[in-house]
Parts: structure tokens; sequence; C-alpha cells
């Protein structure tokens, strides 16, 4: 029988219409993937994802979601960014993301951000805004006060978040965590972190005329930072130690380390931080670097004691430097080149940076024949008091590396949160950038003083020289409370017409 639709032009004998079969095709098209079976991805169940920031680390975070639908993509540079726009060719390409926001907020669900430090709180606050699943470069933020206004606004929300911390959860990592949990080294009362110095350092600000990229707005990219003049010691690579644009290798590096033992440890607050940085020289005589982060460079937090935790010491170092060698660690044994070593009342524990143990870093397998000393989250010393001991069983959720990217596009499409959150991120972030408000503050001259006695800096600040000031931290009010200088750092202004 001919329904009366088939009857019509247009209609078929087998009594569908045009307009039928179109509406058939579009639900084929949304077959959900467990029918269609593994490993086939029904187009539905892909994330649309746009990202900004695609040419440097932002290239890498969009490989980890290839089989995702890409949708939409912006980056100020284009010449630098040619070889993602030709991975992605279906994407659309946007030079201003206000633009890529106003004409494909509908398009996509997810926003990978990865620009330059200063620019990551605007973003995230207008992916909030916009209600759409976040993942964030870290450090999270370049200030204190934007990361307590991200968090608090993450928290709010129900988007699904994730921080760039790729080594956070791995088993290598998770190894680490557990090893400083078993308790075999006892109350810890000292953490010591060290790594290099991978950009250029200890810089005064350029003084040649430069030109930006073809098509580059560079007053864009400065955005809510202090202008500055076009620079390649800037733009592409080295943005990373300028203190306008960056956060030091404490800020960049912090968050990679802290993911194991910040929160296990209650060090979210610090009463107070000090910092001090190596003086370059040039044949010309002593490198004004205000601005830059110097070659080698040392923190200290202190974090009192927290119930039945005693007050604890935390130490960072950059640049070639490392802690001093425990007294227990054999003489014939270097110190590693980057690490953690933890100091309890017990004993002493040495792991990898990212964790795992020291000499095999990253949960890689040591040469044969070679003997490695310790356990797989680090090695605990005195040997001869460990001898026996064993790595505690594995009891931490897990998320290996290669899956870093994947997990967080499955918590998007199951709407759960992911294994490294970012308002977690945010409290690494926070401590991080204490470290590095404490080295900006460091590498202003202090003034002389009126009275002439050094105002406790002796004759040195007298001079006008740099002075490290033990900067006392109010965590609840969120104020460094003796330093004008420093506390202004902890919230500084947005250039317009950036501000929130």
């Amino acid at each position: 029988m001919k329904t009366e639709e088939s009857s019509k032009p247009g209609g078929t004998a087998a009594g569908v219409s045009r307009r039928g079969m179109a509406a058939g095709a579009v639900a084929a098209m949304i077959v959900p993937r467990h029918v269609l079976g593994r490993p086939y991805q029904a187009p539905s169940d892909k994330l649309n994802i746009a990202a900004v920031g695609v040419a440097g680390m932002g290239r890498n975070y969009l490989a980890g979601c290839k089989d995702e639908n890409v949708v939409a993509l912006c980056d100020l540079d284009w010449e630098r960014s040619a070889r993602v726009f030709d991975t992605y060719p279906t994407a659309k390409r946007y030079r201003d993301f206000r633009q890529m926001f106003d004409q494909e907020e509908k398009n996509f669900d997810a926003l990978i951000i990865a620009p330059p430090d200063h620019w990551h709180y605007y973003l995230l606050m207008s992916g909030l805004k916009m209600n759409k699943h976040l993942y964030c470069a870290k450090p999270i933020t370049h200030s204190i006060a934007e990361a307590r206004k991200v968090k608090a606004g993450v928290l709010a929300s129900k988007v699904v978040t994730k921080a760039s911390i790729q080594d956070s959860r791995t088993s290598y990592a998770r190894a680490t965590t557990e090893l400083l949990l078993s308790g075999a080294i006892g109350a810890v009362r000292e953490v010591h972190l060290w790594t290099g110095t991978y950009s250029p350092s200890g810089l005064a600000r350029p003084s040649g005329v430069e030109t930006p990229p073809a098509g580059m707005d560079w007053d864009m990219w400065c955005g809510p930072a202090p202008f500055r003049p076009f620079s390649r010691i800037y733009h592409p690579e080295h943005w990373r130690p300028w203190w306008d644009f960056g956060t030091g290798t404490v800020g960049d590096f912090g968050c990679h380390t802290l993911q194991m033992y910040h929160d296990e440890l209650e060090m979210g607050a610090p009463d107070w931080v000090v910092g001090v940085g190596s003086q370059a020289f040039s044949p010309a005589g002593r490198v004004d670097n205000t601005e830059c982060m110097s070659i080698a460079n040392t923190v200290q937090w202190h974090i009192p004691a927290r119930g039945n935790k005693p007050a604890m010491m935390a130490y960072f170092y950059d640049g070639g430097l490392t802690p001093p060698r425990p007294e227990s660690m054999p003489a014939e044994v270097p110190m590693p080149g980057g690490g953690i070593m933890f100091v309890g009342a017990k004993g002493v524990q040495v792991s990898a940076f990212y964790g795992g143990n020291p000499w095999t870093p990253f949960g890689s397998q040591p040469r044969p024949g070679v003997q490695v000393r310790g356990l797989p989250g680090g090695w605990l010393l005195p040997e001869s008091q460990f001898k026996d001991f064993q790595q505690p069983a594995p009891t931490l959720a897990r998320c290996e590396k290669p899956d870093h990217y994947t997990e967080w596009v499955r918590s998007c499409k199951a709407g759960k949160k992911s294994i490294t959150p970012i308002e977690f991120a945010c409290g690494l972030t926070e401590f991080a950038l204490l470290g590095t408000l404490a080295l900006r503050r460091y590498g202003m001259p202090a003034p002389p003083p009126a009275n002439g006695t050094g105002d406790g800096g002796g004759a040195g600040a007298a001079r006008g020289r740099r002075e490290a000031k033990v900067l006392l931290w109010d965590s609840q009010a969120m104020r460094i409370t003796n330093d004008e200088a420093a506390d202004a750092l902890v919230n500084p202004p947005h250039r317009a017409p950036w501000e929130i």
C-alpha cells in the first residue's frame, strides 16, 4: 500500500520519501560505537575540539587527540603553524581567538589552551564562560591570583578539565608517591627538587628592532602582558624565562614534580619564601636582567607544622645546581643531574624528577647487565638500613603516559573528572608561582634606605644591590605581608583591553 507521501512526486516505490531517506541517513551516522564495533569510531562519538596556540606544545596536544574531530585552530604565527594546519586540513583557521569563539562556539565541545603562560587565564575563563571542556598547558596561570580564580571557576562548573602534566599518575610517578607514603623514611622535614635550565637566561631586555613574522599581530601576542617590541628572543621559543610572559624554570617545571607529593605532604600553605638568582656579567659589566630569569636559581619555601606533620622546608635548584649530598650517599655515586630528595626522620629517598628510580627515569629499563641501586619508586638511604625494604604494592590509580590525552577525551565523553584536573594543578601552580614571585622580587634592586643602615640588607642594600629578602606569605589573605613590591606581583594588572 502506498502512503500519501510516497504517492507524491518524489516518493519512492518502497514507500519512503527522500526526506525520510535523508533522516535515515542521518540516523545511520549517529549509530553508537558499540553497534559498529571497535576500533571504528562513529562520527557522533568524536569529541569536537578547538585549539589556541598550535605551533608549539599545542601541536603535541593535538596529536594526542588525533582520532577526534579538530574543527578549529588558532595561532598568531601562521608561518610556524603551517605544518599543523596541513595536518588538520578540514579545521577552520584563525588568527584571533575571539573571532574563532564567535564563529565556532556551537561547533566545538572542548578547548585546548597552549599559548604562552600570560594568556592561560584569559582563555580558561573564556572557555568556562562558553561551558567547554578544557585542556590547559602548565603552569595553569601566570599569577597566583589568576590560579585562585581559575580554581574557583572550574569547581563551580560541570566541565571536564585536565592539566598538561604528562607524567602525572604514571606508574613511575605513582611508585615514587607510594614509596614516600610507606613511611619508610619517617616524617619528611625537607624536600629538594632540582633540574636544568633550558632557555637563554640572565639576559637584559633586547634593544634591537626586529620584524615579526608576516601577518602576525605582535601587540595581540603581548595581550594582557606589558607591551614589549618584537624580538626573536621572545618568539617563537624563548619566552619562558621572561617574567612578562613566562614563569621561569620553577613555574614551568614545578608542576611536573610537585604532582607526586604536594598534596600528600600538605604543602599548600607556606608561610615564607625566598629566592636567589645568579648575576650575569658581560664584557660591558653587570647584566641588568630584572625582566629575565637568571641562569641559575634557588628558592626556599617554609611550610609550618600541619597536624601531625612537622614543619618542613622545600628547596628548588636549577641551572646545574644540586642540593647538598646526604651524608649517607656512597662517595662513589654522583648526585643525579636532576631529581627529588626527601629527607625524613629515619632516612632519605632520592627519586627521579618526574618520578621513579633516579637511575632509570621515566620508568625506563636498565641496560643489560647493569644493576640499578634502589627501588622502582626511588633509592632509600642509608642503603644498609633499607637493604631488605621492598617497593610497596601499587594501590594508587594510574594513567600511563601514552594514555594521557586519550584519558582526557574519554573523561569528556563520559562527563567525569579526569585523573589530573585543573583544580588540582592550580594548587601546584600556586606553590610554584610563589617561587617565581620570590625570584622576580630578588631581581629588583633594593633601593638605598633613607637611614643608610641597609634596613636588614646591610651595605649591599645601601648600594642598590639585590637582597634575598624573606617574603612572608599569608595564604588565606593571599598577600605578601612585608613587601609591597612583592605583593604587587600576586595580582598584577592586565593590560587593556584584556581585563576580566
